[in-house]
């Protein structure tokens, strides 16, 4: 959880070590293995969305910016994977197991370089109860 486990949005709490909250999954394509829909980290469980931005079977370095698919709205994921099932989709409700108040992080990882896996992100909103 303290390195590159995703590429997209990571959202944990400061606690020795992090916990998970949530997970924010991007893959270039749907036809790619990377998703943690395919291969999920034990720490991030089924609190996660997973979604592509192309739906190109060919991968290409394109270095375009999709901004006609935005992601995490769920309308691209495929609805055979479980984080597709969801509800509350694109927003996530999670019940913590105990009452914290240690800083809550978001963190935006990628594991090359941002030309190649830059992700636009325009606006974040978290709600605590």
């Amino acid at each position: 959880i303290d390195s590159h486990y995703v590429d997209g949005i990571s959202i944990t709490y400061d606690s020795l070590p992090r916990q998970h909250i949530w997970t924010y999954a991007a893959i270039w394509s749907e036809y790619s293995i990377d998703c943690p829909c395919l291969n999920i980290p034990a720490f991030v469980g089924s609190d996660y969305y997973c979604e592509f931005y192309s739906t190109s079977p060919e991968f290409r370095f394109e270095q375009i910016l999709y901004t006609n698919n935005t992601l995490w709205d769920m309308n691209t994921c495929n609805i055979t994977q479980p984080c597709c099932t969801i509800h509350n989709k694109p927003w996530f409700i999670k019940t913590l197991n105990e009452a914290i108040t240690e800083n809550i992080e978001l963190r935006v990882c990628s594991n090359q370089r941002a030309k190649d896996e830059n992700i636009l992100l325009d606006i974040i909103e978290i709600f605590v109860k």
